[in-house]
């Protein structure tokens, strides 16, 4: 996704560019391990049934996929060469928004 980005804007990334979106990456990684962790040591406390395993998967895939698209916004920040202008800067809620949104219709 980094390199896709840094394509579009024509920006070849520094070493310290490079090496910051590394760390987020990491970062990024390890929320995902982290609630991976977490839904199957309280499926297993808890003695979850399936529908409730599904409900707390669709939690995490909405958590993990907002932290990707915080990366992404990062990225994208970091490679722009001129900046948003304040109305039109990219927010994660509306991300989240239309997320949960596609969420709703594919549910429904």
């Amino acid at each position: 996704m980094i390199d896709n980005i840094s394509e579009i804007y024509g920006v070849e990334l520094g070493y310290w560019s490079r090496l910051k979106l590394f760390k987020l990456v990491l970062v990024n990684i390890a929320i995902a391990g982290a609630s991976e962790l977490a839904i199957e040591s309280s499926a297993d406390i808890l003695s979850m049934n399936l529908a409730e395993k599904l409900s707390a998967r669709a939690g995490q895939g909405l958590g993990v996929g907002l932290v990707t698209a915080r990366l992404g916004l990062k990225t994208i920040n970091l490679m722009r060469p001129i900046p948003f202008k304040q109305e039109q800067t990219p927010r994660l809620g509306s991300i989240r928004k239309s997320v949960v949104e596609s969420l709703k219709n594919k549910l429904s």
